[in-house]
Parts: C-alpha cells; sequence; structure tokens
C-alpha cells in the first residue's frame, strides 16, 4: 500500500476535540496523535505514508473513530497514526 498525503485545500473541519484539516489529494486519514482515535491496533508492517516532497513517514497504529457534526456523525476507518505528521488530515 501507499498512502499519500498532500494538503491542497486550507479548510478546516472542527471536532469536538481536534481540528481536521480536509485534504483532497490524500488516500487516507491520518493523525499524528493517538489520542485523537476512538480504538486503534498496532500496525507492524513496513508501507509509509508519503507527503508531499516524496519523503515516506512510518505509521504504528491503523485506527476508527468518529467525528460528530451538528447534524450528522461520520465514522471514520483506518486512520493511520503518522506520529511525524504535522496536522490531522481528513481524507476527502
Amino acid at each position: 500500500m501507499q498512502a499519500n498525503a498532500n494538503l491542497v485545500c486550507n479548510t478546516q473541519y472542527k471536532s469536538t476535540l481536534i481540528t481536521w484539516f480536509l485534504d483532497i489529494g490524500a488516500s487516507q486519514h491520518v493523525t499524528p496523535d493517538i489520542t485523537n482515535v476512538a480504538s486503534s491496533e498496532p500496525y507492524t508492517g513496513t508501507d509509509q505514508l508519503h507527503i508531499g516532497d516524496d519523503k515516506g513517514l512510518t505509521f504504528s497504529h491503523i485506527a476508527h473513530s468518529k467525528i460528530h457534526a451538528p447534524k450528522r456523525t461520520f465514522t471514520l476507518s483506518n486512520i493511520l497514526h503518522v506520529p511525524h505528521i504535522k496536522n490531522p488530515l481528513l481524507s476527502v
């Protein structure tokens, strides 16, 4: 799997606890902070998240969570926990 993250949209979605940055170039949801998610499982593979400069970042967990909006709740699956990414990215 080659996951990508390219932040090309400066729109932000603020959930109850954190601000997610909408990323139309991302192939996965990504968070730098494991406490941003409801549940997670350790990832022991060798895949990396490739960011805009083609640098590969390792991820340590695959997670699941929910974002609560005023009229709807969104379930996020397969969130990558990437400790060295700067902002949480919401793939759209």
